[in-house]
């Protein structure tokens, strides 16, 4: 029994003995593993000072964990090259989306802003007991290790915010049975969701925001029992949710499917994610009614399905709680706006409550016209109907809880039909329970008066748009005197009588109304803008508006006003003034006439004679200067001008010759790879712009004549009208409508001269993405640009885009297979798939459209000389991403841009523009696409 006893004993040192030196072995590969993980990594802040061997407890090394077994457990790596306004969000949905799924931001190296860059190595798939691996925020790139996806105790994946480029359809989910969370959110993965993802069936939060992932969503995200938060937001997703999407959703707390492309309706099994507190729909393509049954999530808290085809009547049984934020503007909803008659019990505590850790950061709820600081207070209920057709009086608005903290409340429901109840006695129930009130009614038809006791009832209103409407009397003292108040829009009304005292302590707008009374401040205190259109304040009678200083954008964001209201309203002075102006003005325009002539006769003289084209002869100076150069072919004349439209005089090539100066560099107003533009008089007040093409175009003058004729029969609002042409084997050029607002390149860089708002910069881009899709989708055969850019987009005095030059490149037939002999477009524009193989289609033209696109709200161009010390290939793409990818999208917006707003579409504009310009070919939009897009966003 003892020989037995000891040699149970000897077993057992012995295997005590195998074991520890297998986990020495074990420790001492992993630490080797980790030492060669650091050598691919790009380590600028020397955040691994501590990863080296002679440390050798490498458990204690920064960003590792280790289990009980002295095994690597988990790599938790944050970065902090996204800082932004103290915030250690990369976005708006990471608080929330995050909360409850196990993971803590480590904001220590958010502040200092360090990061690490380079590449993930593939050592990473050696850690057999690695749980979470997280490196969010970094600068890492290339595509993910293969490893990865075999590490079966992988419960995290987080690595948020890097520059990861990956096919997700490639990927194989099938080993990761535990993967709970799974965020690859702004990368640049592409391709298709695999079904393979359906194994993971313990995952709880998935996030693939901001990334070119296109394809259908799969039904089975809809099956994960233990989901609680889904974030698709900002992808290429198409088409529809099917009824029954949601099966098992009862812990699903968090949804985003935003800015994609989908249609259909909104699935009524939303109404079965009982414990939902936030749902994000906006930007899409839904139709519809909202579903009754989103009447049974007594939890939520946010419902956003702004910009979509959404119609029907609003149902009132849908607000069964006072939502912090209710926006279902710029739909097709029609009817009365509910009554909100249901009070408000809201969880206010910001510690407790990821929607209102995240609310200051919800910045997609910009309008037009308002701008609501959702970063200086929080929490806030907003309930916003904008841009719908609700009829009918302003709906009596909620109940505030009497219990908590007071809150901040906004209603929005400008660009509306409502007719009345703004000023109606006692509006807001519980106004001692508000801290700010919001209200923006603007373009409605409210015909209230205002009550001389409006401000009795208003002591928390903060901001007041109630512009455009026809709201008749006088503004009463009561209600510019308000305390708290400090925006009032009250212009385009039917308001009388004489201005209160006390106005001027407050932004405001009046203008357009019969107001009248005495304006004595100084000019440097007041903007005479804000009284154009009444009949008699008499101190901005005297003030130019020209030297009146601009009005300075609103402390809250709100967008400058009235910035289009033409100067023609400066009012005239009377009396001897009148004679005064007339003695200077008549004797000065009489000068200015014979000064003219003088240089007129002058330059005729020195004008050499074109007999040869127009038959008339000037007699020769006494020192003729060299002759201009002469047309290609001195048998011209014979060859006919082919007129396709009648612009009310006779097209002639003698006419056309002669209205460019012989093609003289004084009428050139652009060139390019097809020729030269020339500004052409015909006849007095008859201009046109005449493209002559280069001589090696001049040739196979019967095929030329057969394209252009087919050109010839394009007719589109933006497209450049091509009036007609002439061809000879020597000479060949185009006859187009004469655009006097120059090209888009010119405009852009003018731009600070312009200092014009988002408005144009979409009614510019709206243009150019209905003519890319009318020359993709209506033409027959199809016409392919291939050299999209702003020099090739021209303007009108009042900003109407037409694109020029197309069909120049080729036509292509619907069958071909889209093969060229060349590259035709300009580097910097030029889709790389186009630049590698010269296989053309029509997503090399959204391509570089998308490149234009980011010319236009950015300050930069295609290949900006600030990007010389970047390394190769470095263009406005990659700046653009990387800007987006640090959670820095503020600073692509060109100088005022951004802060003039609206955030949210500038947001989108952005968004556009990279997904247009992504790697992937089949994740572009097409055109179509882009302009659905752009028409949800479109202002009112």
């Amino acid at each position: 029994m003892v020989g037995v006893a000891a040699m149970g004993v000897l077993v057992l040192i012995l295997l005590s003995l195998c074991c520890l030196i297998s986990g020495k072995a074990a420790e001492f590969s992993e630490i080797s593993q980790l030492l060669e993980l650091k050598n691919a990594i790009v380590d600028h802040h020397n955040m691994l000072s501590t990863w080296k061997s002679s440390n050798p407890n490498h458990c204690s090394w920064f960003g590792i964990t280790c289990n009980s077994h002295g095994r690597i457990s988990e790599l938790r790596i944050p970065g902090g090259n996204f800082v932004h306004s103290g915030s250690c969000l990369s976005s708006k949905y990471s608080d929330l989306a995050l909360h409850g799924s196990g993971i803590v931001r480590d904001c220590s190296s958010l502040k200092k802003g360090r990061f690490l860059g380079g590449k993930l190595s593939n050592v990473i798939g050696k850690f057999s007991e690695l749980r979470v691996l997280s490196f969010p925020f970094n600068e890492f790139r290339g595509e993910l290790p293969n490893g990865v996806w075999g590490l079966t105790k992988l419960e995290v994946i987080d690595i948020e915010g890097n520059s990861i480029t990956a096919n997700l359809s490639t990927i194989n989910f099938k080993n990761l049975k535990n993967l709970q969370v799974f965020n690859l959110g702004f990368n640049k993965l592409f391709g298709e969701i695999p079904n393979s993802l359906s194994e993971c069936e313990a995952l709880s939060f998935l996030s693939l925001a901001g990334n070119q992932i296109e394809g259908y969503v799969p039904d089975f995200l809809g099956n994960f029992v233990k989901l609680k938060g889904i974030n698709l937001s900002s992808n290429q997703f198409i088409g529809s949710l099917p009824h029954e999407f949601w099966n098992n959703c009862r812990v699903l707390e968090h949804v985003d499917f935003s800015s994609n492309f989908l249609t259909g309706k909104i699935p009524k099994s939303f109404g079965n994610c009982s414990n939902l507190r936030a749902m994000f729909l906006f930007s899409n393509g839904f139709s519809g009614v909202l579903p009754f049954e989103l009447s049974n999530l007594q939890m939520l808290e946010v419902l956003d399905v702004s910009r979509n085809r959404i119609s029907g009547v609003l149902d009132e049984k849908l607000h069964v709680r006072c939502m912090r934020v209710f926006d279902v503007s710029r739909n097709l909803m029609f009817g009365s706006i509910p009554d909100f008659i249901n009070p408000c019990h809201l969880n206010i505590s910001r510690h407790s409550d990821p929607v209102a850790k995240y609310l200051s950061h919800l910045t997609h709820k910009t309008r037009v016209e308002t701008r609501l600081p959702f970063s200086r207070f929080t929490p806030a209920t907003i309930h916003d109907f904008s841009d719908n057709n609700f009829t009918g009086p302003i709906p009596l608005l909620p109940m505030i809880s009497r219990t908590g903290k007071k809150i901040d409340y906004a209603f929005l429901a400008g660009g509306n039909k409502l007719s009345s109840g703004l000023f109606r006695e006692n509006p807001f129930k519980n106004c001692h329970n508000l801290n700010r009130l919001f209200i923006n009614v603007s373009n409605n038809v409210i015909s209230d008066r205002i009550p001389s006791n409006v401000g009795v009832n208003w002591e928390c209103l903060k901001f007041l748009d109630a512009s455009k409407n026809q709201i008749a009397g006088e503004i009463p003292k009561s209600l510019v005197n308000l305390r708290n108040l400090t925006a009032l829009l009250l212009n385009n009304n039917k308001l009388s009588g004489e201005i209160p005292s006390g106005f001027l302590k407050i932004k405001f707008n009046f203008s357009f109304n019969n107001l009248s009374g005495s304006i004595t401040m100084d000019r440097n205190s007041i903007n005479c803008k804000n009284f154009i259109g009444n009949p008699l304040l008499h101190r901005c009678q005297l003030i130019s508006l020209s030297s009146v200083p601009s009005q300075e954008p609103l402390a809250l964001g709100f967008e400058s006003l009235n910035s289009t209201v033409s100067s023609d309203s400066n009012q005239r002075k009377k009396g001897s003034k009148y004679f005064e102006l007339i003695l200077i003005i008549v004797p000065s325009v009489i000068i200015i006439i014979l000064v003219a002539l003088i240089l007129i006769y002058l330059y005729q003289r020195k004008k050499k004679p074109t007999s040869e084209i127009s038959g008339i002869s000037l007699p020769p100076p006494r020192s003729p200067p060299p002759p201009p150069p002469p047309p290609r072919s001195p048998h011209h004349c014979q060859q006919p001008v082919v007129v396709f439209k009648e612009i009310g005089v006779q097209l002639t090539l003698d006419k056309v010759v002669q209205a460019t100066g012989n093609f003289t560099s004084r009428n050139c107003i652009g060139s390019g790879g097809f020729g030269s533009t020339y500004r052409a008089e015909i006849s007095p007040g008859t201009i046109v712009a005449v493209k002559r093409l280069t001589v090696e175009m001049c040739q196979g003058v019967p095929q030329f004549n057969a394209e252009i004729r087919s050109l010839g029969r394009i007719r589109h609002p933006n497209l450049v009208t091509l009036i007609g042409y002439y061809a000879s084997p020597s000479e060949m050029f185009l006859i187009y409508n004469y655009l006097p607002g120059g090209n888009l390149e010119k405009f852009i860089r003018e731009r600070p001269v312009h200092a014009l708002g988002w408005n144009v910069i979409h009614k510019i881009a709206l243009g150019i993405g209905n003519a890319l899709s009318f020359l993709h989708d209506q033409c027959k055969p199809r016409i392919l640009h291939r050299d999209v850019k702003p020099s090739n987009i021209l303007l009108d005095e009042e900003f109407n885009a037409y694109l020029s030059d197309f069909g120049l490149a080729r036509l292509l037939d619907d069958f071909e297979t889209h093969v060229t002999t060349g590259v035709a477009g300009t580097f910097g524009y030029v889709a790389p798939e186009y630049a590698l193989t010269c296989r053309a289609s029509e997503k090399a033209d959204v391509y570089s459209y998308g490149v234009m696109l980011l010319e236009l709200i950015s300050d930069k161009r295609a290949l900006d000389s600030s990007f010389s010390s970047q390394e190769n290939g470095y263009t406005i793409v990659s700046w653009a991403w990387m800007l987006r990818r640090e959670g820095r999208p503020e600073e692509v917006f060109t100088a005022g841009l951004w802060e003039a707003g609206p955030e949210d579409v500038l947001l989108e504009l952005l968004h556009l523009g990279l997904v247009c310009t992504g790697d992937s070919v089949t994740g572009r939009p097409t055109m179509r696409q882009v302009v659905r897009k752009l028409k949800q966003i479109q202002p009112v």
